[in-house]
């Protein structure tokens, strides 16, 4: 039987590394910032602004997880670009905090894991959806290769 612990590293770890899908971090690498930009129209957000909402969000949570207040001002768009970000720095921050996540659950107790069990669940879902979306703009693009997973 699987216990809380280990089932949301293993879908931490599926944020991180290929298992039978493929990863954020996977499906950003290797990108340019000119391909991060690009959108197929002006109704669909880049994979730039796609990865700085996951930021956003998996940043807040992981603030909560830390009890870290977050600034009680919350931006309406979180997909925008930071100004103070190029496409590396930002590629290094969601992988900073995807990594950290990791950490700090392998080190939470059980109280911690069962208080924050349900919102770290839903995040990581949440990033597997935008991971699919990101996906599809590279497959728009003609830049996914299909070896590094999803053929279809």
């Amino acid at each position: 039987m699987v216990n809380v612990k280990e089932l949301l590293l293993a879908q931490l770890d599926a944020c991180l590394e290929n298992t039978w899908f493929v990863s954020l971090i996977n499906s950003i690498d290797g990108l340019t910032e000119e391909q991060a930009n690009w959108k197929p129209n002006e109704t669909t957000n880049s994979i730039f602004e796609i990865v700085n909402h996951l930021i956003f969000y998996n940043h807040r949570s992981l603030n909560r997880f830390k009890d870290i207040p977050n600034d009680k001002k919350v931006d309406d768009n979180t997909f925008k670009n930071r100004e103070e970000l190029n496409w590396n720095a930002t590629v290094k921050w969601i992988n900073e905090i995807m990594s950290e996540w990791k950490d700090v659950v392998k080190k939470a107790d059980t109280d911690k894991l069962d208080d924050m069990a349900n919102e770290l669940a839903h995040l990581t879902i949440h990033t597997t959806y935008h991971t699919g979306q990101i996906i599809y703009i590279r497959k728009l693009q003609g830049i996914w290769n299909p070896k590094n997973g999803v053929k279809g």
